[in-house]
């Protein structure tokens, strides 16, 4: 057998937003990429075929933190600096 693969996933925006967010992740269904905020899935890669706008991401959890009610979002990525490596 060979080495473990080790992924890193790099979050842009939400922690520097919030800086007191719990980020985590987890192995999911091929091509999907989730976003689930305090037990509601605000997006979904499975759904639209392409990842989120992550400052929209970063914005929703912005919004859990003070209080205010969580939204879908519904923008895609047009090119940003987030990646996965």
């Amino acid at each position: 057998m060979g080495k473990p693969a080790v992924v890193h996933v790099e979050y842009c925006e939400i922690l520097q937003r919030v800086s007191d967010a719990t980020v985590t992740g987890k192995v999911g269904r091929r091509s999907s990429f989730e976003v689930t905020l305090n037990n509601k899935v605000i997006f979904s890669k499975l759904d639209t075929g392409k990842f989120p706008a992550f400052d929209k991401v970063a914005e929703e959890v912005d919004n859990a933190a003070q209080g205010r009610d969580v939204q879908t979002v519904t923008e895609t990525d047009k090119g940003s600096s987030c990646t996965i490596l």
